[in-house]
């Protein structure tokens, strides 16, 4: 019998018949337990990696320019303006480098960020991360070394049991194939809810609520900053001015939403 001359040839077919079956069992699942879509619930996608249908990817709130290519603010009332600085920009310097936020915080977009924060529905976290995958691919996020969700403290991580960042940091990770670490920024303090504060309260109520754990691990690199609301900033600011004390090089942010009107307005 004639041997094959690949030394390795019957184990490189088995890995590829491995490979092949993997693709098909994917197939299957895709055909008999395909999802729905994450908007409207009705349209049944069967790519494993699809979320919405293209109906809803159309009608999403989605944010792009004209905005503030540092904080990421929207000037939806200048739609023919180029990308410009804000005012709150041009008065303070944020340790922030740009942030980006996806869609702007209203119809299905917040009710699905609710119903993951406050309703443990964990299964919209995929859907979520895509759009944040969306828009870090089209802003040029994925340039960084590392993602870093912004932390809970313990006790309330304890409380509500997950930390809905750190998921969709690990999701978005995994989509980008960009390192995700949850062991860099810790939360020393356990602060109010922001939502509860003037824009000035939240100032003083996250001031040295956040602790570089390790270091090391941030010195020289650039950095992702990962949460699932933009409102005021000023906590993800607060944990970007820290990393950089660090020695971070850079550090973006990146969030699901972002809420367009007066903060107490749309937060209630």
């Amino acid at each position: 019998m004639k041997k094959d001359g690949n030394p390795g040839g019957g184990r490189i077919s088995v890995q590829r018949m491995k490979s092949g079956l993997e693709g098909l069992g994917t197939s299957m699942l895709d055909l008999f337990l395909p999802q729905r879509c994450a908007g409207c619930g009705n349209a049944w996608m069967l790519g494993h990696e699809d979320f919405w249908c293209m109906d809803c990817i159309e009608k999403l709130p989605w944010i792009s320019s004209p905005l503030c290519p540092r904080c990421g603010r929207p000037y939806p009332d200048s739609p023919s303006s180029p990308d410009h600085l804000c005012g709150d920009c041009l008065l303070s310097a944020s340790p922030i480098d740009a942030a980006r936020s996806s869609a702007s915080y209203t119809g299905v977009v917040r009710d699905r960020i609710r119903q993951l924060k406050f309703g443990c529905r964990l299964e919209w976290a995929p859907a979520l991360a895509d759009l944040m995958a969306r828009t870090a691919e089209r802003e040029g996020l994925t340039s960084v070394q590392m993602l870093i969700p912004v932390p809970l403290h313990a006790k309330r991580l304890k409380e509500r049991g997950f930390n809905q960042s750190g998921i969709l940091s690990r999701v978005l990770g995994k989509r980008l194939g960009i390192p995700c670490r949850h062991d860099v920024l810790e939360r020393r303090n356990r602060t109010q809810p922001q939502t509860r504060l003037s824009r000035e309260e939240r100032l003083t109520n996250v001031k040295g609520a956040f602790h570089v754990s390790t270091p090391p691990a941030v010195t020289g690199q650039r950095i992702l900053l990962i949460d699932d609301v933009f409102t005021t900033g000023t906590t993800l600011g607060e944990c970007a001015r820290m990393l950089k004390a660090e020695g971070a090089e850079e550090v973006r942010a990146l969030t699901v939403a972002r809420t367009l009107l007066d903060w107490r307005e749309s937060t209630e």
